[in-house]
């Protein structure tokens, strides 16, 4: 019982895997979330595309009766409702609990559909060639539809729509063509004049950049959803590193072992402290009238006034060990009266004990044996990146665990070495009981019991 360790990070493996599965559950989340949201923005952009195909079918209808204009609001109408439908059938996948992770290919499928049958109807309605796409308000749904994709997390969706949105339009430009003027409208001479002022900004090289443009956009944010994705990664990963650090070292002991400190507290200290050990006497023969869920119910209330007693006297529990605990009083700087406050948590510790037997009535009773001893000890971090782990060690720690279980053979609940009686200054309160040779080297080391009287607590 020489060392006893307390693990502190588990194989690169087993943390891999957790981190990974919090990582893909976050994603997930941000996934269906981010799917929600799409999903009202489609309904929103339909409701757009609508007012803004009316007044266009409006603003037109003064300059020509060329084109029908029933056949244009019929088709903004059609618009509207295919992006209601899709946004409706997207945030029902969503709420319903039924949306995978292939379906958003086929949702941004559909926004790229709908965008490009828009154009078209709009354009071929008023009779414009594919040229006059940028003027159609239609065609500023692409930016929006790029935009909400990085609520995504997830670039090829974004790379997929972007590729989808672009052979849309540029589907849409090659249908119908390049005319500057309405068909049907004659050139004059100020249509002439208009052509020359207008014209160039509506032919090919223009829609190269502006495909350029839109495309360079759509990959921005890809390249702005591969960098979140990774600092998400990032932080899941550190985060996972940290709790599983503070969770498995002692609390007290945690916010002492900051990032930059692992490496000192590998080195290790020797150092003077006191360790009490604290077990359950017959536990073996009681836990095998419990079924496991009382159990585990009685190790939790029994280990829940180990660290209040523990904690009101600035111990420090370094390992629970079954139905037993290791406490250490001197971590990490050694205090004068670390004698005395390891025997008054014993004193706690058992009117804690009395008062959960008289609470819920154990038949026999609930009884520990307790003993402490104080000396030299090591304690640090030992191991490497794969498994670091918690260590207090040294005869300091062999001898209280012997006392403890001498506890047993002299039938007492409380016993404390010679040393911890002296230094405590408890002299009067304590009797010899024994000389045993409980030390590693075969030392006689003086064990005393507690003959005073306990201050009710």
């Amino acid at each position: 019982m020489g060392i006893f360790q307390l693990n502190v990070h588990r194989s690169d493996a087993n943390r891999s895997v957790l981190t990974s599965t919090s990582v893909e559950k976050l994603l997930w989340e941000s996934e269906s979330e981010a799917e929600y949201t799409i999903g009202w923005v489609r309904i929103m952009l339909g409701l757009v595309l609508f007012a803004s195909g009316f007044l266009v079918s409006s603003g037109t209808a003064a300059s020509t009766e060329e084109y029908d204009l029933n056949r244009l609001r019929v088709m903004a109408l059609v618009t509207v409702f295919a992006f209601l439908a899709l946004g409706i059938t997207s945030l029902l996948l969503v709420i319903s609990r039924r949306f995978r992770p292939w379906m958003a290919f086929v949702l941004v499928t559909g926004d790229a559909a709908i965008l490009g049958l828009s154009l078209y109807f709009a354009l071929d309605g008023i009779g414009l060639g594919g040229n006059w796409v940028a003027a159609v308000p239609t065609i500023w749904a692409l930016p929006l539809l790029l935009a909400v994709g990085a609520l995504r997390y997830r670039p090829l969706v974004q790379i997929w729509v972007t590729t989808a949105t672009m052979i849309a339009v540029v589907g849409v430009v090659s249908v119908l063509g390049f005319r500057l003027f309405l068909t049907g409208i004659e050139t004059t001479a100020s249509l002439g004049e208009l052509r020359e002022s207008i014209g160039p900004l509506f032919s090919l090289p223009p829609y190269i950049m502006r495909a350029v443009i839109l495309t360079l956009m759509g990959l921005t944010t890809v390249l702005g959803m591969v960098r979140s994705r990774r600092l998400l990664m990032r932080a899941v990963s550190e985060t996972a590193r940290r709790a599983n650090f503070a969770r498995f070292l002692p609390a007290e002991i945690a916010p002492l072992v900051g990032e930059n400190e692992v490496a000192t507290w590998r080195q290790g200290r020797r150092q003077q402290g006191t360790i009490l050990f604290v077990d359950i006497r017959g536990f073996t023969a009681y836990a095998e009238k419990l079924d496991p869920a009382r159990l585990s119910v009685f190790i939790s209330s029994f280990r829940r006034r180990v660290m209040r007693a523990t904690e009101a006297y600035g111990g420090v529990v370094d390992k629970f060990i079954g139905d037993g605990a290791l406490v250490v009083f001197g971590i990490p700087e050694p205090r004068s009266d670390d004698c005395a406050r390891a025997v008054e948590c014993a004193h706690r510790l058992l009117t804690l004990l009395d008062q959960w037997n008289i609470k819920r009535g154990f038949d026999p009773p609930i009884r520990v044996g307790i003993g402490i001893h104080t000396g030299e000890m090591y304690y640090g971090l030992v191991g490497d990146d794969r498994r670091l782990e918690f260590t207090v060690l040294g005869d300091t720690v062999n001898v209280a665990a012997k006392i403890e279980q001498a506890t047993k053979r002299f039938n007492i609940a409380l016993l404390a070495s010679e040393t911890v009686v002296m230094q405590a200054g408890q002299q009067r309160s304590w009797e010899e009981v024994g000389r045993e040779p409980l030390g590693g080297r075969g030392e006689h080391v003086a064990i005393f019991a507690y003959t005073g009287t306990t201050p009710i607590r």
